[in-house]
């Protein structure tokens, strides 16, 4: 186990508050915290957004006009705005500058004429000549420096913060100790932590700008490097704790295997079967399963669930099926009752709805181990919930649940078996950078007799042609959803709320019986919803993106969704998911703005265009970009800021062969030349690093 070895002064320096520096007062220190910014060293790491180099170009966004001051007056715009005007004369004509805001002393004090004055801004015309609005005067001397752009905090000047930074700067860097080991910067030829920093706060040169916009300054490609690194090495460490660990060996029994495919409702796909020959391959080895299944909507992964737990039951283990919402657990358990009372296996189901007197039953039954499969909700995270022998865990829409809440689970058994299910595609070019912890299987075909959905796009004048198109399919006695993206009226977003549009739509649909859902609404009262919406007469289910996952109603043939731009790719593609799954002709009406964006219409095109989700994803990240892709936290990705996984591929590469030579040679970081990586984790993850077998 290697010695952690902390730096004294660092502590006692780069670890105090940010009000250490000179002239942050509570106001300040607040505006830094709202950034992010709490000590020392957050402000060394909060590094520029952009870069000004300050010289007389044209063609920047902002450039430097040099010239004489001849005079100066106020002058009135058409709208009767004042606005202070003064005149200079350049080597090639002449120029103006402009205050709207001015006074008696500025900025006429600071103008001398026939002084020479260097002029810095966004350059514009006015009146016919090049002009600056509130222009930044500047020394000569100034002329050809670099300028760091910075975000700055609320009530704090640019040129405070550049004296913050300089003093941290100035107390802290060398305190800084470096967070890759020294082989690894020879081995690219990376400069150190120190040089890096001061690399990326002051570039010097203009020719170093442009190769850190570009990305490829090495001080640039280190912190590139370093961020996919460590992602890399949490997950290879992981995922050698689970090979490590002992875990059930179970028998797949063919006898089984085969009473179990005379229940079955229906035939397996190819990619159904290899899936499942992935997972006994897994179950039989007497190492802990950590496998993750990604299907498109509707491709059956649940059935593979279903099947592999089965398996684990009749070797005399129990099974969790833990589900992200209640109306999906209850879903899955209705699916479940039918498909395992053929089997003879006792199914229950779990939530937070449940009463506390059934409540204790229920944990009671389990734990004498009267109960073989459990499906529930985060209710069965808790920790009175106990097992006799379990043995298999499964998780539904796996991003939902955290790290921690995983490892409770499995905590509640002796090194379970875990699958891992999701319907939101990531694309194939990530998945060793998302996935590198866990063996990843997809089911790349829909089961037959699907016929794919027919997608339509609307503008928002054509919403009665598209409600037209709606009424006739539900006169062939189907049912439809309307979606939209809020509960409530937003005057901000002017979106169009579920509730509003729910009057709107019974009114249009006056013969038809419309109902309501939202995530507001209490637990019971949307099961009562959708259950009528699935087994009653009601026609219509106007809707949030409640129903985006797993909610099943074969009835439903259409689906329209307003504001669809507003939707990314993959909420869309999982919403459409909500109808076609019978083998009845479907479809998805996509109703937009008139005012639509060319990146909105580019979404829209992509969906008319793919139908496949990995498709879909891929075309998704390459609009967005990773930062809106990930950035509702549902991947468990962490924040990049340097990285970016469509771009870096060929680093993450490298990244990988490096993590795995590492801990082929090391597995638990203890030679004296890795003391670097292990230090730094146990300054990452903190209580956390006893997961990745290093603790």
């Amino acid at each position: 186990m290697p010695d952690i070895k902390h730096n004294q002064a660092a502590f006692s320096l780069i670890n105090e508050s940010i009000n250490k520096l000179h002239g942050i007062g509570e106001k300040s220190q607040a505006g830094f915290n709202r950034l992010k910014i709490y000590t020392i060293k957050d402000i060394i790491f909060s590094f520029p957004y952009r870069y000004e180099v300050l010289i007389p170009d044209v063609h920047n966004e902002k450039s430097v006009l040099a010239g004489t001051f001849i005079n100066s007056g106020i002058v009135r715009t058409h709208r009767g705005k004042s606005i202070y005007k003064a005149v200079f004369k350049a080597h090639n004509g002449y120029f103006s500058c402009l205050w709207v805001n001015f006074n008696t002393n500025y900025p006429s004090s600071l103008l001398h004429t026939d002084s020479m004055y260097y002029m810095y801004g966004p350059v514009t015309k006015f009146e016919n000549m090049p002009s600056i609005f509130h222009p930044e005067i500047i020394n000569k001397e100034d002329i050809g420096k670099i300028r760091s752009i910075y975000t700055v905090p609320a009530g704090v000047t640019v040129a405070a913060y550049r004296k913050f930074l300089k003093e941290a700067l100035d107390k802290g860097l060398k305190d800084i100790s470096d967070t890759l080991p020294e082989y690894i910067l020879d081995k690219y030829n990376f400069p150190n932590i120190k040089d890096a920093i001061k690399t990326l706060h002051y570039p010097e040169t203009k020719e170093n700008v442009e190769s850190i916009v570009n990305r490829k300054h090495p001080a640039y490609v280190r912190f590139i490097y370093e961020e996919l690194f460590y992602l890399q090495l949490v997950m290879q460490l992981k995922r050698k704790t689970y090979t490590k660990g002992i875990g059930i060996k179970f028998n797949i029994d063919k006898e089984y295997l085969e009473e179990i495919n005379q229940i079955m409702p229906f035939k397996l796909t190819k990619g159904q079967k290899k899936v499942l020959l992935d997972i006994f391959n897994d179950m039989v080895k007497n190492k802990q399963m950590n496998r993750l299944i990604q299907g498109d909507v509707g491709s059956g992964k649940t059935i593979i669930a279903f099947i592999s737990a089965a398996v684990a039951v009749h070797n005399g283990y129990q099974a969790v099926i833990l589900a992200p919402t209640e109306v999906l657990a209850e879903q899955h358990y209705n699916n479940a009752e039918k498909f395992f009372s053929k089997l003879n296996i006792n199914v229950c189901l779990l939530t937070g709805s449940v009463t506390k007197k059934n409540k204790e039953i229920i944990k009671d039954r389990l734990l004498q181990g009267e109960i073989d499969i459990i499906i529930g909700t985060h209710a069965l995270i808790e920790e009175d919930v106990e097992f006799k022998k379990l043995g298999f865990i499964i998780a539904d829409e796996q991003h939902r649940f955290g790290v921690h809440q995983r490892k409770i689970l499995i905590d509640k058994g002796y090194n379970p078996d875990i699958l891992l299910m999701t319907a939101t595609p990531i694309p194939r070019t990530l998945a060793m950078t998302l996935y590198g912890d866990l063996d990843v299987s997809v089911i790349d075909e829909l089961p037959p007799g699907r016929i794919p959905c027919i997608t339509k796009a609307y503008k928002a004048s054509q919403l009665t042609n598209a409600f037209d198109f709606v009424e006739k399919i539900l006169n062939d006695k189907k049912k439809a959803y309307f979606i939209y993206p809020l509960i409530d009226e937003s005057d901000k977003l002017e979106l169009k709320a579920a509730t509003q549009s729910y009057e709107e739509v019974k009114k249009y649909f006056s013969g038809k019986k419309v109902g309501l859902l939202h995530g507001k609404m209490k637990p019971d009262e949307k099961r009562q919803l959708l259950h009528d919406f699935k087994y009653s007469d009601m026609d219509i289910l106007v809707s949030t993106t409640v129903v985006e996952v797993g909610v099943d109603v074969p009835e439903a043939t259409v689906i329209l969704i307003e504001n669809a731009e507003r939707f990314g790719l993959s909420q869309l593609h999982q919403l459409r998911g909500r109808v076609g799954r019978n083998d009845i002709q479907s479809y998805c009406l996509l109703v937009s703005s008139d005012k639509i964006s060319e990146y909105g219409e580019k979404r829209i095109k992509a969906m008319l265009e793919y139908k496949d989700g990995f498709k879909l994803a891929e075309a998704d990240l390459e609009l967005r970009g990773q930062g809106d892709f990930f950035g509702t936290k549902q991947s468990g990705m962490p924040d990049l800021h340097f990285a970016d996984i469509i771009k870096d591929i060929k680093i993450i590469q490298h990244v990988k062969n490096d993590v795995t030579e590492i801990l082929e040679e090391d597995a638990d970081l203890s030679m004296k030349k890795n003391n670097i990586l292990y230090n730094r984790l146990k300054e990452m993850y903190k209580d956390s690093t006893s997961y990745f077998g290093i603790g």
